[in-house]
Order: C-alpha cells, then structure tokens, then sequence
C-alpha cells in the first residue's frame, strides 16, 4: 500500500526517558457498496461510495476515527482535536488539549485540568497547541445560517482541512446557557474530515449528492472504522430534530452516529496545519490504537508507536528527506528538535512512503512530527 522504497538513517536522538517506556441499512440516497456492517449504527452508513461515481475526494484522508474520554463533559472537543492534528503529524492526549483550553462559560473543568472545549475558547487552545485554524463566525453571519455553512465546510475540506464540528444529537437538549451571551445550540463536537464529490473539487457549488465523511468519537465508525458517510442535504435540522434526524437514534452511542447541523446558527473549526509549517511535506502520523488509557480515570498510560505517512496527500518525490521529532508543545513552538532521521526515497511515487518510529512515547505525552526534503 505504501511506497517502501527508502532507506531510514538515524542522525540524533535526545529522547526523554518518559517516552521509553443491529445489521445496518444503507441510508437512503446514499450511493455506495451495500451490505452489513455489524458495527454501523442505524440509519448510519460506513461505506464509502463507489470511486467510479466519486473521483473527487479532500480532506484530511489519512484520519483514523478515535475513541473519546466521557467523564467531565466529555472529551467530545479534545478528541476532535486529537484526531485531526494526528494527520498532519502531531500526536496530543485527550488530557494536554483540555489542558491547554481556557475558561469557556458552559464547560467543565478548572484552571488546573482545563476547560472542556466550547465554540470560542477552542481558537487559543488550538493556539496553545501550535495548530492553524479557520474559524466560521457564526456571531457575524445572517441567520438562518445552514446553507452558507454548508459552503464553507465543502470549502475547507477541498482545501485539505478537517473540522471541529459542533452538532446536534437526537434526543439531547440542543442549548448550554452562557455567562452574557446568547445560549449555544449543540450537544456534541465530532470530526468532519472527509468529501467526496462528482464534481472537481475546484467547482464551490454544494451539491446534494456531495457526501461528507465523520467519526462519531466512539470507534470503530464501521466495521473497517472508515466513518459516517452523509450526503451534504441531509446534514441540516432544526432543533426539533423532525427533519433530516428524524429517525437518528436518541440514545447514547445512537444519535452521535447521525448528528445534524442546526440550521440557523452553527459552529466549526477548520485546522489547516501546525504552525510554521512552510514548505513541510504533507505527513500523517498513525498509532497502534484507536483510543488511549484514560489517566484522569486512574489508568496507567502505554506506549505508542509512531507511523508515518510522509507525502500523504499527494506522493513523494525522488530524493533525500529530513524526519524531525519535538517531544512536547512546547519543545516544538521553541524549534527544540528531540531526534532527526534522515529518508533516502529511491525513486518517484504517487503513494505516500512509511516510517516507522523505533522510539515510543506515552499516551499521555505529545510528539510532533515535521519533513522537509533534505539540503
């Protein structure tokens, strides 16, 4: 699947010791392979459409959906973030995005352990994290909001962002009060990290047959764990929830597999890569788990092992290429690199080289990630 065709060559390393150690229908309208999931919650869909019909394809398309922390809120935000920094090579426990996240009225939490994240306190926590971003301002935008939004989102995930999505879930109550501000209306954050379309993805115009991909932050999305798949016109409902999420599920690990977005005020933000990220090869890192062991929980962290996807949006070229490691936000907003590898590439190609990082880190820690073709 991945072009091997490179040879690794260790350069330095200065690692901290820490870092040792139900069959499912189709949805109707949704075209795609048909058949049953047993881990694809009705009325979802977890297969991907068919690539004859549906060429066009952005976003973040590396992105593996996760597993979220439900104490204190929900980790529904951090995890969101998680998932979606992990794809342009940047690895955050659940813990340290909620710890970089400020007072929001609304969210749990404390100025110790942070602040579940919310529509406005999630800018500097991405901030804090070294993560660009494009906000939607839904306080300047003209209500009803939906198919404004709708462009937007399509915008962003052709250019190769992934969302920060705040939804509505069927049965839940659609409203968290603030301090001095009108009241929010979503009950959940998901990633929306995925487009498939007909048409080029140049072409701005939102089809209803366009189909947007998320995760529910409960994987596995699907038996393969490939996410949600929704067509654009059924994203949008109103509070009720008698429209498109008519017939969502309202439970629990139900309603958060078929979400809408209101349609008169709605939220999202889109991470358009790390900071300082000029003239990067485009890398994804994957671990070997899909969820981490919650600490706030009194679970012992693990070792994770990083995987590398180096040139994951387009291929690599022939050539030399420079693998830098940050251990921790702040070691990578300070530039203070804990190892460099060096990836000697043999020859063209259009898929993405892997890379495996012999050395671990804990699930509780962060790691970044940056390439860059070699001098």
């Amino acid at each position: 699947m991945f072009s091997k065709l490179c040879m690794i060559i260790f350069l330095s390393a200065g690692v901290a010791a820490d870092n040792a150690r139900d069959l499912v229908e189709t949805a109707v309208g949704l075209p795609g392979k048909v058949g049953d999931d047993s881990a694809c919650v009705n009325p979802g869909t977890c297969t991907e459409p068919d690539p004859t019909l549906y060429p066009f394809v952005g976003g973040r398309t590396a992105l593996v959906p996760r597993q979220q922390w439900v104490e204190s809120g929900g980790f529904c935000g951090a995890l969101s973030i998680q998932s979606i920094a992990m794809t342009y090579g940047a690895y955050i426990s659940q813990d340290l995005v909620r710890k970089a996240a400020p007072y929001q009225s609304g969210s749990h939490g404390d100025d110790t352990l942070g602040y579940e994240i919310s529509t406005q306190n999630i800018l500097p926590c991405l901030s804090n994290l070294n993560l660009n971003y494009d906000s939607w301002d839904s306080d300047k935008q003209p209500v009803p909001q939906g198919q404004a939004y709708l462009s937007w989102l399509k915008k962003q995930l052709s250019a190769g962002a992934g969302i920060v999505q705040f939804v509505l879930c069927a049965g839940d109550e659609h409203y968290i009060p603030q301090d001095d501000a009108p009241p929010l209306y979503f009950d959940h954050i998901e990633p929306f990290f995925k487009i498939y379309s007909k048409h080029p993805l140049s072409d701005s115009t939102v089809y209803n047959d366009d189909i947007l991909v998320h995760g529910s932050d409960y994987s596995p999305d699907g038996d393969e764990n490939l996410g949600y798949f929704r067509t654009f016109d059924s994203l949008l409902d109103d509070t009720d929830m008698q429209g498109n999420c008519a017939n969502a599920g309202t439970e629990w690990k139900q309603n958060e597999m078929y979400p809408c977005l209101y349609k008169n005020q709605t939220y999202g933000t889109a991470i358009t890569g790390l900071v300082n990220s000029k003239n990067l090869i485009s890398t994804s890192l994957q671990v070997n788990a899909t969820s981490e062991p919650d600490v706030r929980e009194g679970n012992d962290p693990v070792l994770f092992q990083a995987t590398l996807l180096i040139g994951v949006e387009s291929g690599i070229s022939k050539g030399s290429y420079v693998v830098s490691r940050f251990d921790g936000i702040d070691d990578f907003k300070n530039q203070k690199r804990s190892a460099a590898y060096e990836v000697e590439c043999e020859e063209d190609s259009t898929e993405p080289l892997e890379h495996v990082d012999k050395v671990l880190f804990l699930s509780s820690s962060s790691v970044y990630y940056t390439v860059e073709k070699s001098n």
